[in-house]
């Protein structure tokens, strides 16, 4: 190598090798203030109103447990008002003390009212900005999206952005909340397979015990004399403490327009038939005892199997749930753990499973006519080309849609009690059901 030519690469190293070890592009952290919650409304002054949840630095001090004072919220909020997102958040960075970023966005929050219009130009927005995550959840809120933030109070952990990891982690273990994320939501609205669904947020109206109702349950759609823990919309819960902020049910939508809610139960058919469902608790009506409750943690013994056909033009669907759970609470005392009774009580968790399911399945077909679950996705392989499957026009034939329900369940544990047996009391009364031996 010749010495002109060494010099020259000598030379180059010393210039490149200062840039490549520089921070002049870095940006602390601490400059950051980082939005955990997005909220979109309908505007007064302007197309958009525009709501972002700030984290506190101090509420991740000491090992994430908090180090604001006492009673203080976890973030701060803004509220304004402008033609699109991004024009919000330049008028935001206007009077907050630190350069906003979307990087550690939590959820997205949606008013019903924006949501029923169409999300379209809003999820445009979304999907191409760099700083937003493709598994945030959406959340439709019944009342406005910026109540609905308001109402977040975060009580058992002083962390917001865990609370938000948290809370809409529910749909594993209650069933009463859909399983949402950014990108398949907004690839569901694009497609002519599915539609999509969001979760169901609102903020709670009881502000004490007294204050209680039923008013606005479901429970009558669903044929009972009673509430049960899923006939209720969100914002309508029997409940204080906590978080005002409640998510129970689910939007439904038709490409990028919202068509509909759906309350806890449904939302629990929903995961059931889109196989998302993991585990929750079921009361169930006591077969052999009037007026008393079977209380059954069910879970998904295996992925629902899912089948399309074409009949005379129109789709036939069949479904095929198998579930098992495990016993928590017999309040008639009849001895289920095993025998006949426990063949009986299989039989009334399938037929209960089945009339709830089968509910639901008529409310997406002739109320909304939207195919939520996704059986457009098992009806394309039907057809030779594309072309074909263009031209049928799912998401418009789903509404002359009928289908066939099958449900398997087991008893696969009777709890800590092998075998029940009867209350007695002083003057020899019997609770209902024989009840059986140890």
């Amino acid at each position: 190598m010749n010495k002109g030519r060494l010099l020259a690469i000598v030379i180059m190293l010393a210039v490149i090798c200062p840039a490549l070890a520089s921070c002049y592009d870095a940006r602390e952290v601490d400059d950051m203030g980082f939005v955990i919650a997005l909220g979109l409304d309908k505007g007064k002054t302007n197309a958009l109103r525009m709501t972002l949840q700030v984290a506190k630095p101090t509420a991740g001090a000491n090992g994430g447990g908090g180090g604001g004072k006492e009673g203080e919220l976890p973030y701060t909020q803004f509220t304004v008002e402008a033609p699109a997102i991004y024009s919000g958040l330049n008028m935001i960075n206007t009077f907050a003390s630190k350069q906003i970023s979307l990087n550690h966005i939590k959820v997205v929050v949606f008013s019903s009212e924006l949501a029923r219009e169409g999300l379209g130009p809003y999820l445009h927005a979304l999907v191409r900005g760099r700083e937003f995550r493709p598994n945030m959840p959406i959340v439709v809120a019944r009342n406005t999206a910026e109540e609905y933030l308001q109402s977040v109070d975060p009580q058992l952990v002083l962390n917001a952005s865990k609370y938000y990891e948290l809370v809409y982690q529910g749909y594993r273990y209650t069933g009463l909340i859909p399983k949402v994320e950014f990108h398949n939501f907004y690839l569901a609205a694009k497609s002519i397979c599915m539609n999509p669904v969001a979760i169901l947020g609102g903020a709670a109206k009881f502000r004490s015990s007294e204050e209680f109702d039923i008013e606005n349950s479901t429970y009558l759609e669903h044929g009972r004399s009673a509430p049960f823990e899923g006939d209720f919309l969100a914002g309508d819960i029997p409940a204080i403490g906590g978080a005002r902020a409640e998510n129970i049910g689910l939007a439904v939508f038709d490409g990028d327009r919202m068509v509909g809610e759906l309350d806890g139960t449904d939302t629990t058919a929903h995961l059931l038939c889109t196989g998302d469902y993991e585990h929750s608790y079921w009361t169930v009506p006591d077969p052999l005892a009037e007026g008393y409750y079977v209380l059954i943690d069910i879970k998904q013994g295996r992925k629902p199997i899912k089948q399309v056909e074409i009949v005379d033009g129109n789709p036939v669907i069949h479904i095929f749930l198998n579930l098992e759970g495990n016993l928590l609470s017999v309040q008639s005392n009849v001895d289920y753990e095993s025998g006949e009774n426990s063949l009986i009580l299989e039989s009334a968790v399938e037929d209960f499973v089945k009339k709830e399911v089968g509910s639901y399945l008529d409310k997406t077909i002739r109320e909304f006519k939207s195919d939520i679950c996704g059986f457009g996705m098992h009806a394309r392989g039907l057809f030779t080309t594309w072309a074909e499957w263009e031209a049928y026009q799912w998401n418009s034939k789903y509404k002359d849609a009928s289908y066939t329900l099958s449900v398997n369940f087991k008893i696969r544990r009777p709890g800590l009690i092998l075998g029940s047996k009867p209350w007695v009391s002083s003057e020899g009364d019997r609770a209902p059901g024989d009840g059986g031996d140890d």
